[in-house]
């Protein structure tokens, strides 16, 4: 294992190890602190507990030191680490960390935000209270450079029904039926955009009775350049009962920061693969502020938030490179 690699895993391992669901980022905020602390960056800690380093630069790089509250601990083998939050995102964070102490040139701000996998708080005070710029906001991509970010829309549902003794169903009306009921009838929509039936949740439990409401929690992730019949959609939940609208974003594509990132990435010597980001990111509130932004880290997202989540080391030492190179990419057009 090379001396790059080593310090990777020794990072990683202690990152995985202060658990940091959201809400709960304390542990490893404070070990970022420090040991930005001790690379010589002076530090700001915002109202709601980002991390900030503002070098006065024109870039910024972020990341978030929250993970899904699962507990599967740190393990590595044959060039993989695995464990809770090793790609989200804290292979990223160990990124962002270790290029922090090996830049030429100081001119890469950083931002560690909260709680993304939950509310998506840290982004938006953080966009609520900057000037809008550039960012390259760190998710596990597997160093392909996601240009265009799909939008989504993120719903709950609460289907109605009437409750009788589960022996005398003719008597009742089955809201798990019913909700069977309105997701295939929002797969219809799915076309170009990708339905997602995220849960379904029935009351009263543990009682013999037809249930007489069901949550249903789903999800269209939308391509740029797709229309979703949002208002359609919604009509129809309606007919089954509340609905609540949790999350509605449109898709977008990068502008003038992938060009400073292909131009790093290709002198980093890895090829410049261009994607697309499925899931939410930060990267939204971001660009609802203004800010021109493009996704790109190390890591598997298809792995992200199971028990089987992990990442190259080689991806997080290529992903140094590719941070100390951006620095670079900055200087040599300032010039």
């Amino acid at each position: 294992m090379s001396d790059a690699s080593g310090e990777v895993v020794k990072l990683l391992r202690t990152l995985v190890s202060l658990k940091s669901p959201s809400g709960r980022e304390e542990k490893v905020r404070e070990f970022i602190i420090d040991y930005l602390k001790k690379a010589g960056y002076s530090i700001e800690v915002d109202e709601v507990g980002n991390v900030v380093v503002d070098c006065g630069g024109k870039l910024w790089v972020t990341a978030h030191m929250d993970t899904v509250d699962f507990d599967f601990p740190f393990r590595y083998e044959n060039g993989v680490c695995y464990g809770t939050g090793v790609a989200d995102d804290k292979a990223s964070l160990a990124a962002m960390l270790l290029a922090s102490k090996e830049l030429e040139n100081k001119n890469l701000n950083f931002a560690f935000f909260v709680d993304e996998e939950e509310t998506g708080l840290g982004s938006q005070h953080f966009a609520e209270t900057r000037r809008p710029g550039i960012a390259v906001v760190m998710e596990p991509t597997e160093l392909k450079i996601c240009k265009e970010h799909w939008g989504v829309l993120e719903v709950l549902v609460s289907v109605f029904g009437k409750a009788s003794h589960a022996s005398m169903p003719e008597c009742g009306v089955n809201a798990i039926e019913r909700a069977i009921e309105v997701v295939e009838r929002l797969r219809k929509f799915e076309g170009d955009a990708r339905f997602n039936l995220l849960s379904l949740h029935s009351y009263p439990e543990n009682v013999y009775s037809v249930p007489d409401r069901c949550d249903v929690k789903f999800e269209y992730l939308i391509p740029h350049g797709v229309k979703l019949p949002v208002l359609q959609i919604l009509e129809i939940c309606e007919e089954y009962g509340g609905v609540e609208v949790l999350e509605l974003a449109n898709p977008f594509v990068s502008e003038e920061v992938t060009e400073l990132l292909v131009e790093a990435v290709k002198l980093s010597g890895i090829e410049a693969e261009s994607s697309h980001m499925p899931s939410w990111t930060d990267a939204v509130n971001l660009k609802e502020a203004g800010w021109d932004v493009v996704v790109f880290g190390p890591g598997s997202l298809s792995s992200s938030h199971t028990a089987l989540e992990y990442v190259s080391v080689e991806e997080v030492v290529k992903a140094v490179e590719v941070l100390k190179n951006l620095s670079r990419v900055i200087t040599s057009r300032k010039n």
